[in-house]
């Protein structure tokens, strides 16, 4: 799971080391980017807002990829436990995703500590460590795959429909072409992982939910080149699965024209011809707009805000 880690550069080292702790229990963590706090010496009123602005922006395209956040909340201006205008901003955009808000500290008794109070933040008293205990304790989700993208995009869509949990991979065989070329394909594939997910996962791992995610392409129109297309299951535990079908993006000829005859699937070609460090083909020709990630998430969220509680 993914922590973005918020607060003022006045701590930056021991952000640094809160999150080497944080790596260490197994969590994938993102810092505010450390050279802001010398950034805006000897520059203009306007190179400072345009600085600002480029700042902001890329730490909240980390809470857009993140499970949670942590805000590193300590002393400063005379307050204890100081929360300032970046990171409530920061902590109310965690909150309309319905992340989980972590303070190191108490809230702050200041003008905003109402607003602060209301977006629910879980106190860790200034231990770090309580984190890993908190997510431990969450139900489990099991996904019939180890794809960091999928794992996340379960999490994610989970979080933004009320329901909290720990996302754990349970790889399982698809049974289909790495890179199934219809829609019928690509719901047969889902199909066949989530029953052999079902198959693994007994009583005693407690699963709470089970995930599957099947991605492929499929000829919609023919005035039109392959859509990309997801099939996502989603089941509470006791309860009927629920299906979900998504229609996405067309993909350029020039792409296509190279799966499967050249790469097995999208994910390779991207990462063998444009150097992706992630099996993610859409940002590509999106000009960096449109990740897998996003459309993955938004797949699952449209079937997670179908679950009966």
């Amino acid at each position: 799971m993914k922590i973005t880690i918020c607060g003022s550069m006045h701590y930056k080292e021991e952000m640094i080391q809160a999150s080497k702790l944080l790596e260490s229990l197994g969590y994938e963590v993102e810092l505010p980017n450390v050279s802001e706090s010398s950034t805006y010496d000897h520059t203009t009123d306007d190179e400072q807002t345009n600085a600002k602005s480029k700042f902001i922006k890329d730490h909240l395209d980390k809470i857009s990829t993140s499970d949670a956040i942590l805000v590193f909340n300590k002393a400063k201006n005379g307050v204890d436990n100081y929360i300032g205008g970046n990171s409530l901003m920061e902590m109310a955009f965690a909150y309309s995703q319905n992340l989980e808000i972590f303070l190191l500290n108490p809230i702050p008794d200041i003008s905003y500590s109402i607003e602060l109070k209301g977006m629910r933040p879980i106190i860790l008293d200034g231990k770090v460590e309580t984190v890993d205990i908190y997510f431990q304790s969450l139900p489990q989700a099991f996904v019939s795959s180890k794809s960091p993208i999928k794992l996340r995009a379960v999490s994610r869509a989970l979080r933004r429909s009320g329901i909290r949990t720990l996302v754990l991979p349970r790889p399982a065989e698809s049974s289909v072409s790495e890179q199934p070329q219809s829609i019928e394909e690509t719901y047969e594939g889902a199909s066949n992982r989530h029953d052999a997910l079902a198959q693994t996962v007994t009583k005693d791992d407690n699963p709470a939910y089970l995930a599957t995610v099947e991605s492929g392409n499929s000829l919609i129109h023919a005035n039109h080149n392959t859509f990309s297309c997801t099939v996502v299951i989603l089941e509470k535990v006791g309860r009927l699965r629920k299906t979900g079908i998504n229609i996405e993006l067309e993909i350029p000829k020039e792409m296509t024209d190279k799966v499967p005859s050249v790469y097995p699937d999208l994910g390779v070609l991207v990462q063998r011809e444009y150097g992706s460090t992630l099996k993610d083909p859409f940002p590509f020709f999106t000009n960096g707009k449109i990740n897998r990630l996003k459309l993955v998430e938004d797949a699952l969220f449209n079937v997670a805000a179908q679950l009966d509680e």
